[in-house]
């Protein structure tokens, strides 16, 4: 006797193809109608394909284009757009309020971002602590002692060697009328005294002109950084996918780099630690020398939060020189005033102190790097929050718990509805009214916009240090050098700053093209 499924086959050779074939396409439809139309998402806009699959965000960010990509996604879709099946993106500066700065419940960050240092083991850093968790606070608190304006007074000493060694070694050029690459030199620059400031050991970059190995790996943490985050999107966090994808697709030369980076950074860390207290001001100086902080830190927590620093505090810094060295010099008008403004302010190099540059005592200075940091801001990518359980508001849209949110650094600094001519480099955009180079166009520009270092719980802890950095050493470069972009049309060509920003790459922060600069010693009478 032939079974019912023997007949049902009999009927149709194609029915079987047939069946499978609708079932395919009825599965795809279903998949297609839940993402698309019937998610708690689907009412903000966005690309079809954003809305089906992680994947258009997952080759932004690891192809380095997530920057250009956001914004041209915001011009043509608005405030808030769906970059992701269950990702929101904000332009609008109360976004930063609601996402950043709310209280309780805070916005975790999102488990699809790692950042570029991840936890070891069960152990995670200050950047990565959930703030709900009593991690957060407490570590927060031990390493803040390093960070207070007392403490950067007393590290001082320390920033002022490596200023001091740069502008020493930028004069032998300008004597030899050599033109130089100053991304390259910033690097060195921020790097030595970050392995200063932080371990106590600067590491040899200014002493032999050059890279080291350890330098070269600092921006190879973040490549690879960006590239796990994109695979974690695709393939979930913790699946054996998303194994396989990171040895097939992060590039081995960055995988091997980031190794590098975390290698050393625990074995100069172990290193301060066993040395215990001594007289160098580095900021392990005061986490050994405050019994509560040395206590409330273990010394794994110590290294996870040192790696970080020296990577991010290293090339986030030299980020922000460079590109405000390339507006600086390709503006004559921006220049003359910086130089006016320096040079009349110091009789002598060794006056360019905090005490004389710290915030008002040079404002337009101050302009011009929140304006570099407007336009290139140290951060290149989103970092994502999640909504908190029982949802949250987010201007004035009420988003379900679970899924994530994210400001566009670069987005919400480069549309017109938050700055008016949002691609140009203008610096009176932050002075007063008053000041002689106030422009009304700039009157309805929303500033709050742009934050470099983010806000509220996670701010970040260098800012003041960041800070003290470059005015230190842009103070320093002006008041010794008049500066002049080489090569002008190939520099302005790798930087520009059109709407693609085409030249430019960003893996969590920016893949810095070469700045080649002319130098002339500033010469005056004794």
């Amino acid at each position: 006797m032939t079974s019912l499924f023997g007949e049902l086959l009999g009927y149709n050779s194609f029915n079987v193809p047939s069946i499978l074939a609708a079932l395919l396409f009825s599965s795809i439809a279903a998949f297609v109608l839940r993402r698309r139309w019937l998610h708690p998402l689907s009412k903000y806009p966005g690309p079809l394909l954003n809305s089906l699959s992680e994947i258009p965000a997952a080759i932004a960010l690891s192809s380095g284009r997530q920057q250009a990509y956001y914004r041209k996604l915001h011009s043509k879709y608005g405030d808030i757009v769906r970059v992701a099946p269950n990702e929101l993106s904000f332009v609008n500066p109360d976004a930063w309020q609601d996402i950043h700065n709310r209280k309780q419940p805070h916005m975790e960050k999102h488990p699809v971002f790692i950042g570029a240092v991840p936890a070891v083991g069960a152990t995670v850093g200050l950047s990565m602590a959930r703030l709900a968790s009593k991690d957060h606070s407490r570590q927060r608190k031990a390493l803040g002692y390093s960070f207070t304006t007392s403490a950067l007074i007393q590290q001082q000493a320390v920033i002022l060697k490596h200023v001091r060694k740069l502008i020493s070694h930028l004069t032998v050029f300008a004597r030899d009328g050599k033109e130089i690459d100053m991304t390259d030199w910033y690097t060195y620059t921020t790097f030595d005294l970050m392995g200063d400031l932080a371990l106590g050991e600067p590491f040899g970059c200014l002493d032999q002109n050059g890279p080291t190995e350890w330098s070269r790996a600092i921006i190879h943490v973040f490549v690879s950084g960006a590239w796990e985050q994109s695979i974690r999107r695709v393939a979930g966090i913790g699946t054996w996918l998303e194994s396989a994808l990171k040895k097939l697709l992060i590039p081995k030369k960055a995988a091997l780099w980031r190794l590098l980076h975390f290698t050393k950074s625990k074995e100069a860390t172990a290193k301060r630690i066993k040395d215990g207290e001594r007289d160098h001001k580095d900021l392990m100086y005061f986490v050994l020398k405050n019994k509560e902080a040395r206590q409330n830190l273990s010394d794994q927590e110590i290294m996870i939060n040192m790696t970080l620093l020296l990577s991010a505090g290293s090339e986030t810094t030299a980020n922000t020189l460079t590109a405000w060295t390339y507006f600086a010099c390709s503006d004559p008008k921006v220049y003359k005033r910086l130089v006016e403004e320096v040079r009349s302010q110091f009789k002598k190099a060794e006056d360019i102190v905090w005490e004389n540059v710290q915030p008002n005592k040079l404002p337009y200075l101050e302009a011009t790097i929140d304006e570099a940091m407007r336009l290139v801001p140290p951060p290149s990518a989103s970092q994502q929050r999640m909504i908190p359980p029982g949802g949250a508001v987010i201007c004035g849209e009420f988003i379900p718990e679970g899924y994530a949110v994210a400001i566009p650094p670069v987005a919400i600094n480069r549309l017109d509805i938050n700055f008016a001519n949002p691609t140009e480099y203008r610096p009176e955009r932050w002075l007063p009214r008053t000041d002689i180079d106030w422009d009304d166009r700039f009157a309805g520009d929303k500033l709050q916009a742009s934050q470099p270092f983010s806000m509220g719980p996670r701010v970040c802890p260098g800012k003041q240090l960041a800070y003290f950095e470059l005015l230190l050493i842009l103070a320093s470069m002006l008041w010794h050098f008049d500066m002049e972009l080489a090569n002008e049309a190939e520099t302005k060509d790798a930087w520009t700053m059109d709407d693609d920003m085409r030249n430019l790459r960003g893996y969590l922060t920016w893949l810095k093209p070469a700045l080649p600069i002319r130098l002339r010693e500033v010469k005056r009478n004794v």
